[in-house]
């Protein structure tokens, strides 16, 4: 049993005006997705950094992929880098804007404040890319859910009080960060 591992389940539904519902685990809200009209699956993508191997990440992504309560057809391709992927010319550019891409608890940000300058660093620069497609959802969607992703993964960091991410999807030709 030493080697059982737990990853998150997905407690969405399908509420009765047929919106997509995520229970959020952070507090009690809902957060109400609209399903996607296309036929296309939606799209996004994260680059982070995090101190688990490749080869553990996408264990980790396969026994997402393979939970039971993962929407069927989800797709989860994670890698080092970008060197091989096919992309957008304008995601291209955008992720090799600079910017401050830490996620962090409460404490660490007012530890932070103190600092005077900011960390910016493209998110090109960031050491794993992930893939993520999913049907039935918007582009817009599939970022979200991948950012449900990217809170498991933030805590195979040995510091998860910071997490750098960027989530990006493309919205009517233009890409967005999440």
């Amino acid at each position: 049993m030493a080697n059982k591992r737990e990853i998150p389940g997905d407690r969405s539904f399908v509420d009765r005006q047929g919106n997509v519902v995520y229970p959020s685990t952070e507090n009690s809200r809902f957060l109400i997705l609209q399903r996607g009209e296309s036929e296309n699956p939606g799209k996004a993508y994260a680059f982070f950094d995090c101190d688990a191997s490749e080869s553990y990440l996408k264990e980790v992504m396969q026994g997402i992929v393979e939970d039971s309560e993962s929407p069927k057809g989800l797709e989860l391709s994670v890698q080092e880098g970008i060197s091989g992927l096919k992309l957008d010319e304008n995601l291209v550019k955008a992720i090799q804007y600079p910017d401050d891409y830490r996620i962090m608890t409460s404490k660490r940000i007012i530890k932070e404040r103190e600092r005077k300058e900011r960390e910016k660093r493209p998110a090109v620069s960031l050491k794993y890319s992930l893939i993520t497609k999913c049907p039935g959802l918007s582009n817009e969607d599939t970022a979200k859910r991948t950012g449900n992703v990217m809170n498991y993964v933030r805590t195979l960091n040995k510091d998860s009080d910071v997490f750098r991410c960027a989530l990006v999807y493309e919205k009517e030709g233009e890409y967005h960060l999440l």
